[in-house]
């Protein structure tokens, strides 16, 4: 676990240092939906997307994008729209934040919960509910075929930095 969080670091912080336009270059090295990928590891991407953002912001925000379930997507879309949400006070500490820790605290019938803490720039930890559905790949009736997305994302509990 410990290579691929280190190989997705490297991935989400590349854009930042290329030269030119860093959104155009960086669609070859989003990661995308996979069912490789457990509920745990699309959380920790999204994460690393929006901690990446302090470097370049729609950058870290489209990766999280590209883990959005296609009905929050309908809901928050386009890209363009979803980006604004991180102008919000609830969401702008995900932006660059320096720490985040998730748990699991549910999974059931297709769905996983989390519970997601970041250190934010700011100094102050915020607390957010991260909520994934499983999709299904066509052909395949297991759970192994699931493709993990985030549904709902909740407005943050604040607290402080010890």
């Amino acid at each position: 676990m410990f290579y691929i969080r280190s190989f997705l670091v490297i991935i989400l912080l590349l854009p930042a240092f290329l030269k030119g336009s860093v959104l155009s270059a960086a669609n070859d090295v989003f990661i995308s939906p996979s069912a490789q990928f457990s509920a745990f590891d699309v959380v920790e991407i999204q994460l690393l997307g929006l901690k990446a953002s302090g470097q370049d912001r729609m950058a870290g925000i489209e990766q999280v994008w590209f883990f959005a379930h296609p009905d929050n997507k309908r809901m928050t879309g386009p890209l363009e729209r979803f980006a604004g949400l991180f102008d919000n006070p609830a969401y702008a500490p995900l932006i660059g934040h320096s720490s985040a820790s998730i748990k699991e605290v549910d999974r059931q019938d297709g769905m996983a919960r989390f519970v997601v803490t970041v250190l934010a720039r700011d100094g102050k930890t915020y607390g957010y509910y991260w909520i994934l559905r499983a999709l299904r790949r066509m052909g395949h009736k297991q759970s192994d075929g699931d493709i993990w997305m985030t549904s709902a994302v909740s407005a943050p509990r604040i607290g402080s930095a010890s």
